[in-house]
C-alpha cells in the first residue's frame, strides 16, 4: 500500500471515530557484492539465531528449537538426509537457490494511548517472509512436496524441496492482534525462557503490547524473510580501492554509513547525512575515512543512532535497532555501507496494509550493502586449491563463515571469467 493510501485511510479513520495511533517500524535487508557491484547469491545463513519461540514455514525452523527438529524429520519422513549445507546455521533446513537479499528482524511497533483492534498486512515482493512471532493469522506458504506412501523405498528427490528464487516470488504475512493500551501493556510478562539478547534488545518500554487470540504477547510484531530483488545501491570498488556508490533506487537516500572492520582489530568509518538524490553517485576513498582503535566505538554508536532518529524513529527505537544489531553491524570483519532506504523503496518491496490506518507512520529499513575487496578477491582465489594448509583454511571459509557461499560464489565467478 502507498504511503498517501495509509494517509488517506488514516483520515477516513479519524472521522469514522477510529483511534488516533503512530506505527513506526525498522529492519535491515543485507545483500552481498562482488568488487564490481554483482550481487551474489547464497545469503541464506543465519547470524542472529532466533529464540526457539519463534514460527516458521517448513523447513525455515530454528534448529535450536527442541519441538522443530526439522533436519531429523525430512531425512527420517521424506530420506533427503544429506542436503543440508555443513555450517548453514540454522537459516533454512531446505535447499535454496537465487537467494541475493536477507530481510533481517524487520519490527513493528504500535504507540497508541488506548487499547483498539488491529489487521495488519505485510507483502514481500521478491521473497518469502520465512519467520515470525507472533503467530500470523494469513500469509504465503512456499510449496511442499507431498510425503511419499513408502519414503524408505521412495523417497522424496532433493530437487522437489528446492526454493529457487530466480523465479518471480510474492510473499505475505498477516497478523490479527489486540493492540493493548499502556497500563494493560505494563502489566504484560514478556518474559520468554528462550529469549535471547538481541531479541530482548528490540523491545521498546514505551511501545504498546500486541496480543493473538490465543494469548501470545509481544512488544512488537516480527517477520523475516529471503528472497531475490536488488534494493537500489550499487557499490563497487576500484583496484586503487575508492569506493563507488551508485543511488539507482528511485529516490533519495537520506541517511548512509560506510564502515570498516579490519584485520587487526581497528574500524573505519565516515558518514554522510546530505541528501543522496536518485540518480547520483559518491565515491569514498580512503582519506574519507576516520580510524579508530579496536574495541567499543561510542561515536560510531551515537553517530548511527542519530541518523536513525532523524529519519523518524523515537530515541528509545533507534538505540533498540542499534544494540540489536551491534555485533552484526560493527564487530565482523569486512567493509560495508549502510543506508537507509527511500521511503518509495520500501514501500514498493514491502506494501504495507493496516486497518485502522495509522495516524502516522514511520518506516527505517536499512540496507546493508557488503562489499568484496578487489584485494581480498584475490587472495581467495590464491587460496583456493593452493595447498593443504590453505585448503583447510579455505574450507573453513566456505562452509563456516556468515558469507561463505557467496565468496565460494565470487571466486568461481572470477575463474570462470579468466578461463575465458
Amino acid at each position: 500500500m502507498k504511503t498517501t493510501s495509509i494517509a488517506l485511510l488514516a483520515s477516513a479513520a479519524l472521522a469514522a471515530g477510529g483511534p488516533e495511533y503512530q506505527l513506526h517500524e525498522w529492519g535491515t535487508f543485507t545483500t552481498v557484492s562482488g568488487s564490481d557491484g554483482v550481487l551474489l547469491e547464497g545469503l541464506q545463513r543465519e547470524e542472529e539465531q532466533l529464540p526457539a519461540f519463534v514460527q516458521s514455514h517448513y523447513g525455515f525452523e530454528n534448529s535450536s528449537n527442541p519441538n522443530m527438529k526439522n533436519y531429523e524429520r525430512l531425512a527420517r519422513l521424506h530420506g533427503t538426509a544429506g542436503y543440508a549445507e555443513p555450517g548453514q546455521k540454522g537459516l533454512a533446513n531446505r535447499p535454496l537457490a537465487g537467494v541475493t537479499v536477507k530481510m533481517e528482524t524487520p519490527v513493528l511497533y504500535f504507540h497508541s494511548p488506548e487499547t483498539f483492534h488491529a489487521k495488519v498486512k505485510v507483502g514481500f515482493e521478491g521473497g518469502t517472509i520465512s519467520q515470525w512471532y507472533p503467530e500470523r493469522s494469513g500469509g504465503d506458504t512456499p510449496p511442499e512436496p507431498k510425503p511419499p506412501a513408502d519414503p524408505a523405498k521412495n523417497p522424496t528427490p532433493l530437487k522437489a524441496w528446492l526454493l529457487d528464487f530466480n523465479k518471480p516470488y510474492h510473499g505475505s504475512i498477516e497478523w490479527d492482534v489486540d493492540v493493548l493500551s499502556p497500563a494493560d501493556s505494563a502489566k504484560q510478562l514478556l518474559f520468554k525462557p528462550s529469549d535471547s539478547l538481541s531479541w530482548v534488545r528490540a523491545r521498546v518500554p514505551d511501545t504498546n503490547v500486541v496480543r493473538t487470540s490465543s494469548g501470545q504477547t509481544e512488544g512488537y510484531l516480527f517477520y523475516r524473510g529471503v528472497g531475490h530483488f536488488d534494493p537500489g545501491l550499487k557499490t563497487t570498488v576500484d583496484n586503487n580501492e575508492v569506493i563507488h556508490l551508485e543511488n539507482r533506487t528511485g529516490g533519495t537516500i537520506p541517511y548512509l554509513v560506510a564502515f570498516e572492520r579490519m584485520a587487526d582489530g581497528t574500524l573505519r568509518w565516515t558518514e554522510r547525512r546530505d541528501a543522496f538524490t536518485a540518480g547520483g553517485s559518491l565515491d569514498l576513498p580512503e582519506s574519507a575515512f576516520k580510524t579508530e582503535p579496536e574495541g567499543f566505538c561510542e561515536p560510531i554508536y551515537r553517530a548511527v543512532q542519530s541518523g536513525l532518529a532523524g529519519c523518524g524513529l523515537t530515541e528509545a527505537e533507534s538505540h533498540a535497532m542499534v544494540q540489536t544489531w551491534w555485533r552484526s553491524y560493527f564487530e565482523m570483519r569486512g567493509l560495508r555501507v549502510f543506508w537507509v532506504l527511500p521511503r518509495t523503496a520500501t514501500d514498493r518491496i514491502l506494501p504495507l496494509e493496516v486497518s485502522p490506518a495509522p495516524t502516522s507512520l514511520v518506516r527505517v529499513l536499512v540496507g546493508r550493502s557488503e562489499i568484496f575487496r578487489p584485494r581480498h578477491e584475490q587472495e581467495w582465489i590464491a587460496m583456493k586449491g593452493a595447498s593443504s594448509e590453505t585448503d583447510v583454511r579455505w574450507n573453513q571459509i566456505v562452509y563456516s563463515d556468515r558469507f561463505g557461499i557467496p565468496i565460494q560464489k565470487r571466486v568461481e565467478m572470477l575463474q570462470q571469467r579468466a578461463e575465458r
